[in-house]
């Protein structure tokens, strides 16, 4: 999930980055930061953000700005302020969620599921292959295998789709619940279950469809930190 914080008070973003990273079990270096409205404007015109944390007063410029920079594929936003004041002008935005400041961490988990949510309701994922174009809702999608500038999609009515992409563009567009569990695989959370321990340190994930999808090493914790997490959120 590609996430962006886009505040001008260096502290307030690192701790802001540790919370967010924390609530979606990935790393706070993958989430990045702007403290400047050009910044973040570029960095919008250039890739999809599934995640917009935003700070209203950006140095004397608007943040708002930002988002009337986005011509299309508007980012779940929540807006990061002490300008409560703007709260109801903030929603005029199609904002997903208003925190005021100082941000509590709990406060903040709520406003991530609310991003969370709108996010996954209304995901499609366009796939280009073979001569035509099929838009599929992401929660239909059990797995990703990548090969080479082609990925294979696995839907959970047993088809197998061939989609002229990259995982590493993929999975900056889609949502937390797909996990990345090795450099050629994606898997849908919500399709995982159970993971395996195959001994000397490896694991898989077996999806709905029967498949062991490995897990890298170095992707166990996140991997099982991003199940539990998921397993909480159907929970709720």
């Amino acid at each position: 999930m590609n996430v962006l914080i886009v505040e001008d008070e260096a502290p307030a973003a690192r701790r802001l980055r540790r919370l967010v990273a924390h609530e979606l079990a990935i790393e706070p270096d993958d989430i990045t930061l702007a403290d400047n409205l050009d910044t973040a404007c570029k960095y919008l015109a250039e890739l999809p953000v599934e995640l917009l944390l935003l700070d209203l007063d950006l140095s004397g410029r608007d943040g708002f700005e930002a988002l009337r920079s986005v011509e299309s594929n508007h980012p779940a936003t929540v807006i990061v302020s002490a300008n409560v004041d703007r709260a109801l002008e903030a929603f005029d935005h199609d904002v997903v969620d208003f925190v005021s400041k100082p941000v509590s961490a709990e406060r903040l988990s709520r406003a991530i599921a609310r991003a969370r949510e709108a996010r996954s309701e209304e995901m499609r994922l366009i796939i280009r292959s073979l001569g035509r174009v099929e838009i599929v809702p992401v929660s239909s999608i059990v797995r990703f295998a990548g090969a080479d500038d082609y990925v294979e999609v696995v839907t959970t009515d047993d088809r197998s789709l061939l989609h002229y992409d990259r995982l590493d563009r993929l999975e900056r567009q889609l949502p937390p619940a797909f996990v990345r569990t090795h450099r050629s695989h994606i898997v849908n959370t919500a399709q995982v279950t159970q993971l395996l321990v195959l001994g000397r340190g490896q694991c898989a994930a077996v999806t709905s469809d029967n498949q062991q999808i490995p897990i890298s090493r170095r992707r166990i914790r996140m991997v099982k930190s991003r199940l539990l997490q998921d397993t909480k959120n159907h929970g709720e």
